[in-house]
């Protein structure tokens, strides 16, 4: 009883100490997602141009913020996942090359979109720098629209190049963002405006422009501030109504609760065990798995190690330890070849952006395949689902002998793509 008594004095300093803490604010970072055109309309000067904006943006950023950064040309590309570490998007940005034939801006929208809902908290705002072309996307426009409206987040447009202005301004006018041509471009000015966005979510405007602050184009002087006025330091009083106690307040009573637990089950495994032999029962009143004995003494049959088999043995001494390490299985989408050129094969799709098949080499899944086009078809995560969508092939994509455009997978559906056959499935793998 003392062990116990000992034991809730500590829950009771621990939750004390918890509650003399300050509050700490458990809300997901806010996730900023550059998105930069690197198609061959775009050109090496103005990428050069968007690396400075990038790096002025990254300088002004609120701390806590994560960067993510999608490139885009003939397919957009997660060339870099959410990071709080500045250095590793500069270093990121510094490789960017002017790259493909073509420009999927639609795809580009839909996945950056799509990146930020998937985010804890759903929390963010996308950073487009394009000249507005598009060319040979799988998704329409309003497709990537729709994502961006329906979890608000705002998209700044920056126009490089030689620019399709009016798409730009859509696309910022419809989600609550803004647009700037890159010469009027100011990436603390933008920061500013991502800031304001990241500190008050909940007065955001997710149906236009808002007009609070000024455009990331702003390139006038700020605004002269007014004397600081004095202020009074909040007393005790406000300190503790701004302070949420409730959470400590439940952790302790889950420690109190806790240590109680472990005294009585400590106590219960002392007082039951097994006469004969010694070792701890789970109940009182429990047969021994060992001896034929109970916990009163009763005779019986005892079991003696030497009537034991090894492996009888072995299971019983590390019965634990297989429960200690039980294996955890993740969900993998894959594509494998079972008919044509590269049979066996097996491929995993990728779950934050597009995955093409085709039979050039800047191709996700290149197929050794004279019937199959360059860029043949496409496959994207799209609401939780794997969608194909073929890119006007020559010889089309056919799903379970049909030949289809778009086409949501399901388990088990054959693929043909010229004289190849892929099955997908979604098998279970260890993480």
């Amino acid at each position: 009883m003392r062990k116990a008594l000992v034991g809730l004095r500590v829950a009771m300093a621990a939750t004390a100490a918890l509650l003399a803490l300050p509050a700490r604010s458990a809300e997901p970072p806010f996730v900023v997602v550059l998105v930069v055109d690197t198609s061959g309309s775009v050109g090496a000067p103005e990428l050069q141009r968007a690396r400075r904006l990038a790096d002025e943006l990254l300088d002004g950023l609120p701390a806590g913020s994560e960067i993510a950064v999608f490139r885009f040309d003939d397919q957009a590309k997660l060339i870099l996942p959410r990071t709080s570490r500045k250095q590793d998007v500069r270093r990121v940005l510094a490789r960017l090359a002017p790259a493909g034939k073509k420009t999927a801006l639609n795809d580009a929208l839909y996945d950056g979109s799509t990146y930020v809902r998937a985010a804890p908290g759903g929390r963010g705002a996308l950073v487009l720098i394009t000249d507005g072309i598009d060319e040979d996307s799988a998704v329409d426009l309003d497709d990537g629209l729709r994502v961006a409206e329906g979890a608000q987040i705002p998209v700044y447009t920056i126009g490089v190049g030689s620019v399709q202005e009016k798409r730009l301004r859509r696309i910022a006018k419809l989600t609550g963002g803004e647009y700037a041509p890159i010469s009027r471009a100011r990436g603390a000015a933008l920061a500013q405006r991502i800031a304001s966005r990241a500190a008050s979510p909940a007065t955001a405007d997710a149906g236009g422009s808002p007009a609070a602050a000024p455009p990331p184009s702003a390139s006038a002087a700020p605004a002269a501030t007014p004397a600081a006025q004095p202020t009074r330091a909040p007393g005790p009083a406000a300190v503790a109504t701004m302070r949420p106690r409730w959470p400590w307040l439940a952790l302790g009573g889950l420690a109190i609760v806790g240590v109680i637990a472990a005294v009585l089950a400590a106590r219960r495994g002392r007082e039951a065990r097994c006469p004969e032999c010694g070792r701890a029962l789970p109940h009182p009143f429990s047969a021994c798995a060992f001896c034929a004995a109970d916990a009163d003494g009763n005779e019986g049959r005892t079991l003696k190690g030497g009537d034991l088999s090894d492996t009888v043995m072995t299971r019983l001494n590390t019965t634990e330890e297989y429960l200690e390490k039980t294996i955890t299985l993740r969900d993998r989408p894959i594509l494998s070849v079972t008919r044509g050129m590269g049979m066996g094969r097996v491929f995993e799709l990728n779950q934050d952006t597009s995955t093409s098949l085709g039979r050039a080499r800047a191709n996700d899944i290149v197929l050794e395949d004279v019937a199959v086009s360059s860029e043949h078809c496409r496959i994207r995560l799209e609401d939780g689902r794997f969608v194909m969508h073929d890119l006007k092939s020559t010889n089309g994509t056919f799903v379970n002998d049909k030949r289809v455009s778009r086409h949501a997978l399901q388990d088990g559906d054959v693929i043909q793509v010229g004289e190849t056959w892929l099955t997908y499935k979604r098998e279970q793998s260890r993480a």
